[in-house]
């Protein structure tokens, strides 16, 4: 808590530094977190609901929540203004869509952050199940401030798997380009933990469907090239009949993908994966040290990223979303006026999509 004491006065010596009016330190509220959901008020339909951490005079840190209802997140905002004797100003923020208000659309508050110079671009985006609301408010013994503890989750989500690194930047320009739809991860706070549930997948700015983190994985190997991540799968065993864990450590994968338009009414992307991990676990029966079994082994991972992939791009089909971008690779092989005229989403639906995976084991480790 010293170290973000630290960094509120950082901040508000840059303030003082930065412009002719003066900022006092006790006299700031520095956001920290916002939520936005739907309210039950048929007049006042969005509710949002602001975090900011507080420190009392005689040094105790905390934190402080307000909440207010109105017409548009602007509105809320003025209203919250009118609830504290502080200034509120913008920080190191994380910002939470409710899984309502995020069903019916987001860019209509997201477009108001563009004309605010306080909301920067790096801003972390989330969805929660249920409230964003809630999960600020709520107490959980372990962790002392929900909304720092989520920025660094999101900030370590997006390290260890690139389609996590959710900001406002990246949901702007995946909404905008025509060719590819935005996701942003899913959060829920029930029980006694802030529980990361899987990615959330967009049409334009509505939230659709959530793929799992079996699936995120997979989104994140059909999306681009890996240079150090991990995969967890899970692969049946056909003769035990038992489920056997694998986590392979030191992934680098190279990803390329072919279009091929030459047929108008069916036309065909394929996903090529060329992956090499090292093993880290293996709870199955194979001896990976002798090379038959390796290369047999290999080829059961090969399938299995194969026949999964096939699964999440019939999903993503199905909920007319594209996070992989299929339709940029197709409009950019396409003449602008074909690509203007072709009905994309129900192209898209129908549209041919394979996948071809080679993997490489380059260390079967210690353990089997």
């Amino acid at each position: 808590m010293q170290n973000k004491i630290t960094v509120l006065i950082a901040i508000c010596c840059l303030f003082l530094t930065g412009c002719g009016a003066s900022n006092i330190i006790e006299d700031l509220a520095i956001l920290e977190s916002v939520a936005y959901d739907m309210s039950e008020s048929e007049e006042n339909p969005i509710k949002t609901t602001v975090l900011f951490p507080t420190v009392s005079k005689q040094g105790k840190a905390g934190t402080q929540t307000l909440t207010a209802n109105g017409k548009s997140s602007h509105e809320t905002f003025i209203k919250i203004q009118n609830l504290t004797n502080l200034k509120i100003v913008g920080g190191q923020t994380t910002i939470l869509f409710g899984e309502e208000l995020s069903k019916k659309g987001l860019i209509d508050i997201v477009e108001t952050f563009t004309r605010d110079p306080e909301v920067g671009t790096r801003v972390k985006f989330a969805i929660v199940e249920g409230k964003g609301e809630e999960l600020l408010k709520k107490k959980i013994h372990s962790i002392p401030d929900n909304a720092e503890y989520l920025y660094t989750f999101i900030e370590k989500l997006g390290k260890q798997n690139k389609v996590f690194n959710t900001d406002k930047y990246r949901f702007l320009r995946d909404y905008y380009d025509d060719g590819i739809d935005p996701v942003l991860p899913v959060f829920s706070y029930k029980g006694e933990n802030i529980e990361l549930k899987g990615l959330g997948a967009f049409k334009g700015d509505q939230y659709f469907t959530r793929l799992t983190l079996s699936e995120s994985q997979i989104l994140n190997l059909l999306s681009g090239d890996i240079k150090n991540g991990n995969l967890m799968i899970s692969i049946h065993d056909k003769e035990s009949g038992k489920n056997e864990q694998l986590l392979l450590s030191s992934i680098k994968s190279i990803n390329d993908k072919k279009v091929k338009t030459r047929k108008k009414n069916n036309m065909t992307v394929e996903v090529i994966l060329d992956l090499k991990g090292s093993v880290l676990e293996y709870t199955g029966t194979m001896n990976l040290s002798e090379e038959r079994q390796q290369r047999q082994f290999e080829k059961q991972v090969e399938n299995y990223l194969i026949s999964n992939s096939k699964k999440l791009l019939t999903k993503l089909q199905k909920y007319h979303t594209d996070p992989i971008g299929i339709g940029k690779l197709v409009r950019n092989s396409l003449t602008y006026e074909t690509w203007n005229k072709m009905k994309w989403d129900k192209v898209y639906s129908n549209l041919n999509l394979k996948v071809k995976v080679k993997v490489n084991l380059i260390n079967t480790g210690k353990s089997k």
